[in-house]
């Protein structure tokens, strides 16, 4: 690439980042849903094979979205609305989940888990809009069945190490509507129930990025750490500012942009997979 291709590609990662913050603050989301694509687009555009490519997006996510998982956790958690005993239980059986996601990921083709997530991301979007009118804003009707949060961890924990969301994508819908999670404590606690998942699929990729043949500069095992500091220094910024819009903002808005961003998002992998795998 040249130079100017190389200043566009470290503007949009500092804007992809910045937006990925924002999200992750108002929504308790990891940003993945936008970061992914745009690092694949990026690596396959510099040359970079899809297989290598989609990997280190994943990787390099999930490695961005703990540090600010924790900063957003932290400032909802000022507000109230982190429930850390609970998050603390989903996070757990997350991080080993994530780890066996992460492992599993290494061994499936580009084209593969570019469509699981479009998947992930879809249904997502679609369970969120057609159950809004069944959602609980009582915090005394949340969920006391641990059961139901040993399973909410597994499913977020998996998805986060498969595809590199954070888990907030599988996690919030789960909390809004299986755990009763009033909305504005679903996205608190999904932020920090996603410093444990994004831990354990961080771990998983280090691990099995170990020995193989990066072609990318810098890279260490699957993790980029070039676009990391892109993305980490627009990231942490605005992820405060996310948090401020999200105690700003009415929950059924905030349930609406999470419903429409997710099926643009979700529609665009799957179509990209499917190309990936007809070419």
């Amino acid at each position: 690439m040249d130079e100017t291709s190389l200043f566009i590609a470290a503007c949009l990662l500092l804007i992809g980042g910045s937006i990925a913050g924002t999200f992750a603050g108002f929504l308790g989301i990891g940003g993945a849903f936008i970061l992914i694509p745009l690092q694949f687009l990026i690596l396959t555009y510099m040359g970079y094979p899809p297989d290598i490519a989609m990997k280190t997006a994943i990787a390099t996510t999930l490695c961005f979205t703990f540090p600010i998982a924790l900063n957003s956790a932290y400032n909802h958690s000022k507000k109230g609305t982190v429930l850390w005993k609970k998050s603390a239980l989903i996070g757990a059986n997350g991080f080993v989940f994530s780890f066996i996601g992460a492992y599993i990921a290494a061994f499936l083709s580009a084209a593969a888990l570019s469509i699981i997530f479009g998947f992930i991301v879809l249904a997502t979007s679609i369970k969120t809009k057609t159950t809004a009118k069944k959602e609980n804003e009582d915090e005394s009707r949340i969920s006391t069945n641990p059961v139901s949060y040993i399973i909410c961890g597994m499913l977020m924990g998996l998805a986060s190490g498969l595809v590199g969301i954070g888990g907030g994508l599988i996690l919030i819908p789960l909390m809004i509507f299986l755990l009763k999670f009033p909305t504005r404590n679903a996205v608190g606690s999904s932020s920090a129930a996603i410093v444990f998942t994004s831990a354990g699929g961080v771990c998983g990729y280090l691990i099995s990025g170990m020995g193989i043949e990066n072609p990318i500069p810098y890279a260490i095992g699957y993790i980029n750490p070039v676009f990391w500091v892109l993305l980490f220094v627009s990231g942490i910024v605005f992820s405060r500012f996310g948090v401020s819009l999200s105690h700003k903002t009415d929950p059924k808005k905030i349930r609406h942009v999470f419903s429409i961003l997710t099926f643009l998002i979700g529609s665009f992998m799957i179509i990209n997979g499917a190309a990936l795998w007809i070419g």
